[in-house]
Protein backbone atom coordinates (compact mmCIF):
# COMPACT_ATOMS: atom_id res chain seq x y z
CA UNK A 1 0.00 0.00 0.00
CA UNK A 2 3.07 2.45 0.73
CA UNK A 3 4.30 1.98 -3.07
CA UNK A 4 0.94 2.50 -4.38
CA UNK A 5 0.56 5.76 -2.44
CA UNK A 6 3.65 6.62 -3.47
CA UNK A 7 2.70 6.06 -7.14
CA UNK A 8 -0.67 8.17 -7.17
CA UNK A 9 1.47 11.02 -5.47
CA UNK A 10 4.11 10.48 -8.12
CA UNK A 11 1.39 10.37 -10.34
CA UNK A 12 -0.60 13.49 -9.46
CA UNK A 13 2.62 15.67 -9.79
CA UNK A 14 3.46 14.33 -13.64
CA UNK A 15 -0.01 15.33 -14.27
CA UNK A 16 -0.18 18.63 -12.47
CA UNK A 17 1.90 20.39 -15.44
CA UNK A 18 -0.68 19.35 -18.25
CA UNK A 19 -3.47 19.48 -16.66
CA UNK A 20 -5.93 22.05 -17.89
CA UNK A 21 -6.34 24.75 -15.27
CA UNK A 22 -8.77 27.58 -16.64
CA UNK A 23 -9.88 28.36 -12.95
CA UNK A 24 -7.10 25.50 -11.07
CA UNK A 25 -10.24 23.62 -9.62
CA UNK A 26 -9.41 20.77 -11.86
CA UNK A 27 -5.84 20.40 -10.64
CA UNK A 28 -6.74 20.53 -7.14
CA UNK A 29 -9.74 18.50 -6.93
CA UNK A 30 -7.93 15.50 -7.12
CA UNK A 31 -8.43 12.35 -4.50
CA UNK A 32 -5.65 9.99 -4.14
CA UNK A 33 -6.85 6.83 -2.13
CA UNK A 34 -5.50 3.28 -1.59
CA UNK A 35 -7.00 0.72 0.35
CA UNK A 36 -4.97 -2.22 0.89
CA UNK A 37 -3.73 -3.54 -2.92
CA UNK A 38 -6.03 -1.79 -4.50
CA UNK A 39 -5.59 2.41 -5.01
CA UNK A 40 -7.32 4.86 -7.71
CA UNK A 41 -6.87 8.66 -8.31
CA UNK A 42 -9.98 10.45 -9.33
CA UNK A 43 -9.98 14.00 -10.67
CA UNK A 44 -12.87 14.81 -9.05
CA UNK A 45 -15.24 17.34 -10.90
CA UNK A 46 -17.62 16.58 -13.46
CA UNK A 47 -16.10 17.88 -16.57
CA UNK A 48 -12.47 15.70 -15.69
CA UNK A 49 -13.49 13.07 -18.25
CA UNK A 50 -13.95 15.07 -21.19
CA UNK A 51 -11.03 17.52 -20.58
CA UNK A 52 -8.70 14.04 -20.48
CA UNK A 53 -10.54 12.93 -23.61
CA UNK A 54 -11.19 15.53 -25.68
CA UNK A 55 -8.75 17.77 -27.53
CA UNK A 56 -10.06 21.57 -27.86
CA UNK A 57 -9.22 24.39 -29.86
CA UNK A 58 -7.78 26.46 -27.17
CA UNK A 59 -6.66 26.07 -24.13
CA UNK A 60 -6.45 29.25 -21.54
CA UNK A 61 -2.52 27.52 -20.86
CA UNK A 62 -0.46 26.37 -22.89
CA UNK A 63 1.02 23.10 -22.52
CA UNK A 64 -2.01 22.27 -21.08
CA UNK A 65 -4.55 19.35 -23.17
CA UNK A 66 -5.96 16.06 -22.99
CA UNK A 67 -4.91 12.95 -21.79
CA UNK A 68 -3.09 14.93 -18.89
CA UNK A 69 -3.92 11.55 -16.21
CA UNK A 70 -2.77 9.02 -18.59
CA UNK A 71 0.06 10.46 -19.98
CA UNK A 72 1.29 10.48 -16.28
CA UNK A 73 0.25 6.96 -15.49
CA UNK A 74 2.08 5.88 -18.32
CA UNK A 75 5.18 7.84 -17.42
CA UNK A 76 4.74 7.04 -13.93
CA UNK A 77 4.85 3.00 -15.19
CA UNK A 78 8.51 3.59 -15.79
CA UNK A 79 9.39 5.13 -12.80
CA UNK A 80 8.10 1.95 -10.58
CA UNK A 81 11.52 0.67 -9.80
CA UNK A 82 12.67 4.21 -8.12
CA UNK A 83 9.11 4.46 -6.50
CA UNK A 84 9.82 0.68 -4.51
CA UNK A 85 12.84 2.28 -3.94
CA UNK A 86 11.73 5.27 -2.39
CA UNK A 87 9.60 3.27 0.32
CA UNK A 88 12.21 0.66 0.99
CA UNK A 89 10.56 -2.39 -1.17
CA UNK A 90 14.19 -2.64 -2.62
Amino acid sequence: SMFLRAFAESTVALSKPRTPKKLGFLRRDVLKQVLGLNGKIIWNKEYAAKMETVQFKNYTTPGTGPRYAEDAIKKNIKNTRSIAKGVGLT
